[in-house]
């Protein structure tokens, strides 16, 4: 297994963006074009980055850009967790009521990244997410069209790797999920738990029978989801999650796991393939 470190280094190159920010329900409120570089130095033994976004100027069709540079020689984030691809999650290490949340989620592939920052107000509500669509500068691999439904349905096989908080880590295990639809709304069968489920074709709403926390489905643009209680109730384990359907039929999902204290436990990578539809 590669080193934490190593699994940053999998991040290098000129990543070129957007970060788009929209409420809960998918109403966007900013679209901001992006570059970040991320350059090996001392022989990879640190991480030299420079991002830089392009705000609109006032009554202006131009933009300005801010930039931020940032030397680092471990791996980056509060509470992160690192996989073989560069994938990665942070965030808090303990939700509390009076401060804001933040979780941040990051997935790899080829060329690609597709990147997600989910933030929760002071009463632990979700405010607003952020998510970002890149691809390594030169290259020319198309986005992939807005999530649908029918984009997820199917059972899907794969495997899993668990990375704890206290440093443990699972071997790969093999997983299967299905997702359907019915006549009568979305109700979403994933390992083998019928989730009720009430929304429309974007937005999905469904309470978890085990956790018991009411929990919103978010498709996206480029192929990605997000999963994320709408309000977090302290006293019940919950999980926030972010899926990513790259190429038709393939899929990457990374979901991170609190306990009923609201104490970070563990964050958990999955890469599956439709087997059947």
């Amino acid at each position: 297994m590669k080193s934490q470190w190593e699994c940053v280094l999998e991040n290098l190159g000129e990543w070129v963006g957007s970060f788009t920010t929209v409420t809960p329900t998918g109403e966007l409120i900013e679209d901001i074009p992006s570059v970040i570089k991320l350059e090996g130095i001392r022989n990879n033994q640190a991480i030299h980055l420079v991002l830089k976004r392009f705000y609109p100027l006032p009554n202006s069709t131009e933009r300005y850009p801010k930039e931020v540079v940032w030397d680092f020689n471990t791996p980056p984030g509060v509470g992160a967790i690192y996989f073989e691809t560069g994938a990665f999650s942070s965030g808090i290490l303990a939700i509390n009521i009076g401060v804001k949340s933040i979780v941040e989620f990051s997935l790899v592939a080829g060329d690609r990244r597709f990147r997600m920052i989910k933030m929760f107000d002071i009463n632990q509500q979700l405010d607003r997410i952020t998510f970002v669509r890149e691809q390594c500068q030169g290259t020319n691999t198309p986005e992939r069209p807005h999530l649908s439904i029918a984009d997820l349905s199917g059972r899907w096989k794969g495997n899993s790797i668990v990375l704890y908080a206290d440093g443990r880590a699972s071997g790969a295990v093999n997983t299967e999920s299905t997702f359907t639809v019915s006549d009568g709304g979305y109700p979403l069968l994933e390992n083998s738990r019928l989730l009720t489920v009430t929304g429309s074709e974007r937005l999905l709403k469904f309470t978890d029978e085990v956790d018991s926390q009411s929990y919103q489905m978010l498709l996206l643009p480029d192929g990605g989801y997000s999963i994320a209680p709408i309000q977090i109730a302290l006293g019940h384990a919950f999980y926030v999650e972010i899926g990513w359907v790259y190429q038709l039929g393939k899929r990457q999902r990374l979901i991170r796991r609190y306990d009923s204290t609201g104490k970070w436990e563990s964050v958990t990578f999955i890469e599956e393939e439709i087997d059947s539809i």
